[in-house]
């Protein structure tokens, strides 16, 4: 099955999810103390006090991510690639999975220490144990929602309600003092990025590799 392509889509995403990511946070950390007024890369980088409860806590921030992901590969296995939905979902496990490790990689080179590491935005380079830069988990918020949002927008247009998603991870991230605002911001830059790449494949990348030849036929056909 060929999908139509919008390449209009993916200039409207990056500019409303990097744009309202950015004003949200950083609305919300000039109107909140931080624990350091050197603002580091681009004169930016903030992180709140830590307001990790609720919401924003640790475990939702875990129990997002796994629904994410579960949603994301149940759907994929259950659809195959022969219904729209299935190879969309297969593209966001492409994303997910070329985001994943461009961020580890990221990680490594760049040994950014976390806020709760280290107060000082400036500090790069510091070796293990330092993997601020960029938030893996906001990344694959964004590498999920965006083939969706590029397959779907048009006949769909609510599912621009996942755009929220980056958004909700962003700030809870920076709420539990576990990066900067540049983090978040890359991140969902990068998740992005990975997302519009995989929904230009015919067939996902990920199926091809392992063999499939980039067909899957779903767990439904079973049944």
């Amino acid at each position: 099955m060929q999908l139509s392509r919008r390449p209009r889509g993916h200039a409207a995403l990056h500019a409303v999810c990097i744009v309202l990511l950015s004003l949200q946070l950083t609305a919300h950390a000039q109107s909140s103390p931080t624990m350091d007024q050197n603002h580091g890369l681009f004169g930016i980088d903030r992180f709140d006090e830590n307001e990790a409860h609720g919401i924003f806590s640790r475990p939702s921030q875990k129990r997002v991510d796994l629904l994410v992901i579960g949603t994301m590969a149940g759907t994929a296995l259950w659809e195959g690639t022969d219904s729209r939905l299935g190879k969309a979902m297969w593209q966001a496990v492409d994303a997910s999975l070329g985001s994943g490790l461009s961020v580890q990689a990221l990680k490594t080179i760049t040994s950014r220490p976390r806020p709760d590491q280290n107060p000082d935005p400036r500090v790069w380079f510091q070796g293990p144990g330092h993997y601020s830069f960029p938030s893996g988990e906001t990344a694959l918020m964004s590498a999920f929602a965006t083939p969706l949002i590029l397959n779907f927008q048009d006949e769909q247009p609510a599912v621009w309600g996942l755009a929220l998603l980056p958004l909700y991870m962003g700030k809870a991230r920076m709420a539990s003092q576990g990066h900067w605002l540049t983090d978040v911001l890359a991140g969902a830059g990068l998740g992005a990025a990975m997302g519009y790449l995989a929904y230009r494949e015919d067939q996902p990348v990920v199926l091809r590799l392992t063999g499939q030849g980039g067909v899957y036929v779903g767990l439904k056909m079973k049944f």
